[in-house]
């Protein structure tokens, strides 16, 4: 009996690592990914370079997320 494995293309990976920061870094999503883009440019990685500016372009494009209702404090 085989198994069948996902082997994310590469703009999936993109958008699951876009996910990922926004959600660990929240506003600060996109510079931690230019960051590391820049880093990775640095070192003479150009095309790890070019996928976190991808990466970081995906967060910069989402709209951002909006408070729940349920979120915000009541008045006192």
């Amino acid at each position: 009996m085989g198994f069948a494995m996902w082997i994310p293309t590469q703009d999936e990976a993109i958008e699951m690592y876009a996910r990922f920061l926004a959600a660990r870094h929240g506003r600060a999503a996109a510079k931690y990914a230019r960051l590391t883009a820049d880093r990775l440019h640095a070192r003479g990685d150009f095309a790890g370079h070019q996928i976190w500016g991808l990466v970081a372009d995906v967060i910069e494009r989402r709209p951002p997320k909006r408070a729940k209702v349920d979120d915000i404090p009541a008045a006192s």
